[in-house]
């Protein structure tokens, strides 16, 4: 069932024209490659715009390489922390950097600009401080560094938000309450929840993941371990 709920920067023009979630964007695209014909997500063609993608994890990678797949005159990726501590693929940076996606290292947004539309991303250059509750170097401001970078079209690709066990916001999907569970295992089997009958894996137990970890998860349980 997966995590639903996209985590937003917070700041200043993120409901502007030309503003993306990541999500939607690739599905638009996806849609077009296979013929299908979807209102509810129309196609979102960025070819011939500036094009700036936030965030530096696998999703952020597959915006960048798809945007330069639809003839973006140029892509830019933002990533708050250096480029050791970005998430995405290894893979898929090196074939983003070979395709022409430029990086912004220790970049932070913190505004969209524009009036009626995106014209620009305006960002802060960070530092990294000690680790945080989750181990991970936290990103701190430097004084002073604000630049803004020219966009037509920013794509929004923070991620996900994580489960309830994660203990931060939770996005569980409405039918766990229907079938009466919590999205937590208890201990008579393995990935059994608090009804008997029902089994879960995968991001509604441990958080924002891939889906091939789910899938793993679900073949496990159908071998009984």
């Amino acid at each position: 069932m997966g995590t639903y709920a996209y985590v937003k920067g917070g700041f200043a023009g993120e409901d502007l024209p030309g503003v993306h979630e990541a999500l939607p964007y690739l599905i638009s695209n996806i849609n077009r490659e296979l013929g299908l014909d979807d209102p509810a997500r129309p196609f979102v063609d960025m070819r011939g715009k500036r094009v700036v993608v936030l965030g530096g994890g696998d999703t952020g990678m597959d915006c960048n390489r798809t945007a330069i797949r639809q003839g973006a005159a140029g892509v830019t990726c933002t990533y708050r922390r250096d480029e050791d501590n970005m998430p995405g693929s290894r893979r898929d940076y090196k074939n983003s950097r070979e395709e022409g996606v430029e990086f912004l290292f220790n970049r932070q947004p913190v505004e969209i600009v524009g009036s009626d539309r995106v014209e620009g991303v305006k960002l802060v250059q960070t530092r990294l401080g000690p680790p945080g509750p989750r181990g991970r170097r936290v990103p701190e401001v430097v004084p002073g560094t604000e630049e803004t970078i020219e966009a037509d079209a920013v794509i929004i690709a923070f991620g996900f938000c994580r489960a309830r066990r994660t203990g931060s916001r939770s996005s569980a999907s409405p039918c766990t309450g229907t079938a009466g569970c919590g999205c937590r295992p208890a201990p008579r089997a393995r990935f059994q929840t608090t009804n008997p009958k029902v089994f879960a894996g995968g991001d509604m137990v441990r958080g924002s993941d891939l889906v091939v970890t789910a899938v793993a998860e679900g073949a496990r349980r159908r071998r009984g371990y």
